[in-house]
């Protein structure tokens, strides 16, 4: 005969407290206006711990008419260590807040064809790069109570926006270049879909800062293979090397430091180079390569808390996450 011991249920903590289980649900769940007695919640909370009752999420998800999931889609190009930290931080603190952070398989799925993927699951939120969204889309998940947070400058209204401003990280590293006395300038903007919108924000960013020095710019379109960046330095030597870069990310950097290491080019007499990022890589190339860091400004329980906030209809401010930072290096 089987000893496996049944997991305890409501029914176990009403019996054992002489209440009802819609008194055990309304204590054990928070219920709002359910008039319960602060001491008979206590007591009925204790019981619960003592028998290892828990409530089932998918019951508090019936009466609230949504999940505790918070979905990322996922993307094409896999996601870099900055927001692999920063996701892997916010799904600690969302699960310490009772909800659970869920990464969502298609890495095609765009606007309203998007939303509704992800509203099939009925979550509490959705957080996702603007250029996953579309206004139909915001508008079919805002109208199911699901809360869109967007991960950068959203053109959409969104429940709330978390910036990540990749237009000052260009403008740090043009800053950077310029005082070190560089003025053939060039930066590259990545190929691979959801990146390239990226880098054209930190160009717009690095741009700003040429175009008030008067100096121009060299757009570098490449992918992330050192073919392209073998092809990119050919090219270079032919035509004119330019003497700074901004190479999008620390591995665009790297790539193009090697590729025109093979061809003589010396680093940083000839050319200074700066990434983005502060990937411990930095310190294993030679030369050590300067990067544009990230340097958090919001604590995660706080980011954690504000996504909690939209959910629940409130309007918290819109949060930068990051603040930008040079990190010289022998590179520059």
């Amino acid at each position: 005969m089987s000893t496996t011991r049944r997991p305890p249920t409501g029914a176990d903590v009403a019996r054992a407290a002489g209440v009802s289980r819609a008194t055990v649900s309304y204590a054990m769940n928070d219920v709002p206006d359910s008039r319960i007695p602060e001491e008979t919640r206590r007591r009925v909370r204790e019981i619960a711990s003592t028998l290892g009752y828990e409530p089932r999420s998918d019951a508090r998800s019936l009466r609230r008419g949504r999940t505790d999931l918070v979905i990322v889609p996922t993307y094409v190009v896999p996601f870099g260590r900055l927001i692999q930290t920063f996701l892997d931080g916010l799904a600690r603190e969302l699960h310490g807040l009772g909800h659970t952070l869920v990464i969502h398989g298609n890495p095609a799925a765009h606007g309203i064809g998007a939303a509704k993927a992800w509203g099939a699951l009925n979550p509490a939120a959705v957080l996702v790069l603007p250029e996953r969204m579309s206004p139909e889309g915001v508008e079919y998940l805002t109208k199911r109570g699901i809360a869109v947070v967007a991960l950068g400058s959203s053109p959409v209204p969104v429940a709330l926006t978390l910036k990540a401003d990749h237009a000052s990280a260009g403008a740090r590293a043009a800053e950077h270049l310029i005082e070190r006395g560089r003025r053939d300038l060039a930066v590259v903007v990545p190929r691979e879909p959801g990146l390239a919108e990226m880098g054209l924000e930190r160009l717009a960013g690095f741009r700003a800062v040429a175009d008030r020095a008067d100096l121009t710019v060299r757009v570098v379109e490449m992918a992330e293979t050192p073919d392209e960046a073998a092809r990119i330095a050919g090219e270079w030597r032919e035509v004119g090397c330019p003497d700074g870069l901004y190479g999008y990310n620390d591995e665009y950097a790297a790539l193009l430091m090697g590729a025109l290491a093979d061809l003589g080019v010396r680093v940083p007499e000839d050319i200074a180079i700066v990434g983005t990022d502060d990937l411990s890589l930095c310190e294993m190339v030679r030369p050590r390569l300067t990067s544009v860091a990230f340097k958090e400004l919001v604590p995660m329980h706080a980011v954690a808390e504000a996504i909690i906030a939209a959910t629940e209809g409130a309007t918290p401010p819109e949060l930068t996450l990051w603040q930008m930072t040079v990190h010289t290096r022998d590179s520059t």
